[in-house]
């Protein structure tokens, strides 16, 4: 018959075993996580849901609502920023609740319209903030807000051919890649990456539309 202190003696050698080969064991990769918003689940002619509706910038009127579009990326639902007169510097925001991230990217699909629109990330408070804007004319300009003031950090040209367009950020430390429908557009460096909100965006007057947002990125490894 085994002894009590033999069978201890086992016990703690089979556990030393088992720690030493968890020590080693590769750690298992991070499965990035996807949020994708197409906004057809949404009640039609009512503010979309899981979004913050913000103004950043100047103080102007803004007025989110689902509605439907005869083509959307995703039928039948978009959402559209309806309030057309606003002042040239100031921002829309429909801010994605319970999302944040330094490194991932976003994108979008824009309605050409009279309006600028795009997206906004690494939101860490109302005056600090990326944010991608499109014009009617096809220029593409990202900008960095700290404490409020723009800072223009690169630009790039575009032709839209159809109605919908894609447009995505892919962020990764000071790197940024812009792209228009998955084609890299330009590159261009973020001086003071932080961690934040994202979301999407319209600046001054004029109808913008959206749809199919999305969002991805590797959640922060927990100990």
């Amino acid at each position: 018959m085994r002894s009590a202190f033999s069978e201890r003696m086992r016990t703690a050698a089979r556990f030393s075993t088992a720690l030493a080969f968890a020590v080693f064991l590769p750690a298992l990769p991070v499965r990035a996580e996807k949020i994708r918003n197409h906004f057809d689940s949404d009640a039609v002619m009512r503010p979309p849901g899981f979004f913050d509706l913000l103004v950043l910038g100047a103080p102007g009127p803004a007025k989110w609502l689902i509605l439907t579009d005869p083509n959307p990326p995703s039928a039948p639902n978009c959402l559209v920023q309806v309030q057309t007169p606003r002042p040239d510097d100031s921002i829309a925001a429909a801010m994605r609740r319970n999302y944040a991230f330094q490194d991932g990217s976003a994108s979008t699909f824009l309605k050409k319209g009279a309006g600028r629109s795009g997206l906004i990330l690494r939101m860490k408070d109302e005056k600090n903030f990326l944010l991608l804007l499109v014009d009617p004319a096809g220029d593409v300009v990202l900008t960095a807000y700290a404490d409020g003031k723009p800072q223009e950090l690169g630009r790039g040209r575009v032709t839209p051919e159809r109605p919908w367009e894609q447009y995505g950020v892919t962020a990764a430390g000071p790197a940024i890649s812009v792209f228009f429908n998955e084609q890299r557009l330009f590159e261009a460096r973020d001086p003071h990456p932080v961690a934040g909100r994202v979301g999407l965006a319209t600046a001054g007057p004029g109808e913008a539309s959206f749809d199919e947002f999305v969002i991805e990125y590797e959640p922060e490894r927990r100990p």
